[in-house]
């Protein structure tokens, strides 16, 4: 598809990109029709004509060496980090690489002279296609509250506490459904979504910016989130969309939740918010309209070059090419090993 001076071509790759261009962000985009804005994406790594490179966590790794040789300007190359700073560490001079980064990990652990330090677009495990999701309307709420929670148990980050933390609502929960590895199996996240009128959802990490799917999915379903994460959600959605808890006082946690759903009419009080912050997920916060933003911003760049000498190496092959990166990633590895015992 050659490029026009309306659309741009977007190369976007995953660490997992393959080159059938199978790809679970597809359903952040209209069904068939993979363009938003002034953008049409391409999801094959191996693909040589586009006039943006977005990168998602990692070089490839299909592409031959994991070194991409780029074919469009550097100015037009954004990183995306979705890990956080608990789980991964992306690398200093890894991120300098690209012009534009969209992360919430600090600046003090991973500085860039055009970060956005913002949520970061996670893709949706929810299990619908686009047009499924912009044409649903609320579904019947014949259930509850429901949890998706797995068994993992890794010390460094919430898990462990989530995990200890849902063991206890089933105990006081006898209506509460809990799907996930190890529990209720469901073919698509939207089965343990779609019929509960609350959905307990808390982060692996706490940190500012640090949304992920869990929030994004129970909106999708228009379910009430009952919520552990981010503490600056709020500057994201409507307050009353969202009912915060902290699971490091359980019991003040587990009263909240008691009162949330004895209260008569509450999911039906809270449905106009949770319905502007669906509004918001798809529209706003979907990772592919935060793209379209930083493309239709840009500096016009018609007087710039491809240099086709320009090459972005992965994650691994910087932190060996920059000594210092090394050596905070090994320190990093350590404390974790050291949390989880």
């Amino acid at each position: 598809m050659p490029a026009n001076s309306q659309k741009k071509i977007i190369k976007f790759v995953t660490r997992g990109s393959k080159a059938d261009e199978d790809t679970q962000f597809i359903n952040q985009l209209p069904t068939g029709n993979p363009t938003l804005g002034s953008c049409i994406f391409t999801f094959n790594p191996l693909a040589e004509k586009y006039d943006w490179l977005v990168v998602i966590d990692d070089i490839a790794n299909i592409i031959p060496h994991r070194i991409e040789k780029l074919n469009c300007p550097k100015e037009n190359t954004i990183l995306v980090t979705t890990e956080p700073s608990s789980i991964t560490r992306y690398g200093r001079a890894f991120a300098k690489q690209f012009q534009y980064l969209i992360t919430n990990q600090p600046e003090e652990i991973l500085p860039h002279p055009n970060a956005l330090r913002s949520q970061t677009g996670n893709v949706w495990f929810y299990g619908k296609s686009y047009n499924e999701i912009i044409s649903m309307e609320v579904p019947k709420k014949d259930k509850i509250i429901s949890t998706v929670c797995s068994s993992k148990q890794q010390g460094h980050t919430f898990h462990k506490m989530r995990f200890h933390f849902t063991q206890k609502l089933q105990d006081v929960f006898k209506e509460m459904d809990r799907f996930g590895k190890g529990y209720r199996w469901i073919e698509r996240k939207a089965d343990a979504i779609d019929r509960y009128k609350f959905h307990i959802c808390i982060e692996n990490h706490i940190g500012k910016h640090m949304w992920t799917e869990k929030l994004a999915d129970t909106f999708l379903g228009y379910a009430v989130p009952i919520y552990c994460g981010c503490p600056n959600v709020y500057d994201y959605f409507p307050k009353d969309s969202i009912i915060q808890i902290d699971i490091t006082e359980p019991e003040k946690a587990v009263e909240i939740i008691k009162k949330v759903i004895s209260t008569e009419g509450e999911y039906e009080r809270r449905l106009d918010a949770v319905v502007e912050a669906r509004h918001r997920v798809i529209e706003k916060y979907n990772l592919f309209a935060m793209i379209n933003e930083i493309v239709e911003k840009s500096p016009k760049n018609s007087n710039r070059k491809e240099n086709k000498s320009i090459k972005i190496y992965n994650r691994r092959i910087m932190r060996l090419r920059y000594l210092p990166d090394l050596i905070r990633f090994f320190i990093f590895r350590i404390t974790n090993l050291v949390k989880g015992l």
